[in-house]
């Protein structure tokens, strides 16, 4: 009887070739821009005039902050760069927000509404209040506008509202318009942060790689 020689896996012998550190580099720059583009399209949704889209961007945004944290992970293969990472994102979220907040300050359409109707509604820690008020040319503002206390029909409030109609109409109280150079401050400095997390979890993955640890041995 004739025997077969048992044939080779092919699969069994090629050799990965790890990647470039070209590649990990232009990997490590592209997660980063995702980062920045949609993390900024979460935080100023969160922080828009729609309620759907403020829960989308919330949503949206803690689910980047877990992909981001998984990727440096990916590319250093150190566990603590998953708090890093998270909280990084996370703070870049929160700047973005304030930042078109401070927009909105410095930029946006200043007026005194008046108050058609108000209402008042328990909240955990206190009493939180809403009001509808009018433009002065008469029209009614879209969204309702949190206010200090109840007000009574006629009464009036300054507000600032901003003219894309994308971040959420504020009291003028609550804005400073002159906060919008700290907070673009803020903003560079935590896209900065990222890059550096980004950059240096691919160093770390390239230049210094954990050991892989050794399967069983080969058969013979």
């Amino acid at each position: 009887m004739s025997t077969r020689k048992p044939v080779a896996a092919r699969d069994s012998a090629r050799k990965t070739t790890p990647a470039s550190g070209r590649v990990i580099a232009l990997r490590a720059g592209l997660c980063w821009l995702v980062v920045l583009v949609a993390g900024g399209a979460a935080a100023v949704g969160f922080v828009s005039t729609s309620s759907v889209a403020s829960a989308a961007g919330l949503l949206f945004g803690l689910l980047l902050a877990a992909l981001a944290t998984s990727a440096v992970f990916m590319f250093s293969g150190r566990g603590w760069f998953l708090v890093g990472g998270f909280l990084l994102t996370a703070f870049y979220l929160v700047c973005v927000g304030v930042t078109a907040v401070g927009y909105l300050a410095a930029n946006g359409d200043r007026y005194r509404a008046v108050a058609v109707s108000s209402e008042c509604h328990h909240v955990k820690g206190g009493t939180a209040c809403s009001a509808r008020v009018n433009r002065p040319d008469g029209t009614l503002l879209a969204e309702d506008l949190s206010v200090k206390s109840r007000m009574k029909p006629g009464e009036t409030v300054d507000v600032v509202e901003d003219r894309a109609g994308i971040v959420a109409t504020h009291r003028a109280d609550e804005l400073d318009p002159e906060a919008l150079p700290v907070d673009l401050g803020w903003l560079g400095a935590s896209a900065a942060l990222l890059a550096g997390l980004f950059g240096w979890s691919a160093w770390l993955g390239f230049r210094k790689p954990l050991p892989i640890a050794r399967g069983r041995g080969s058969r013979r």
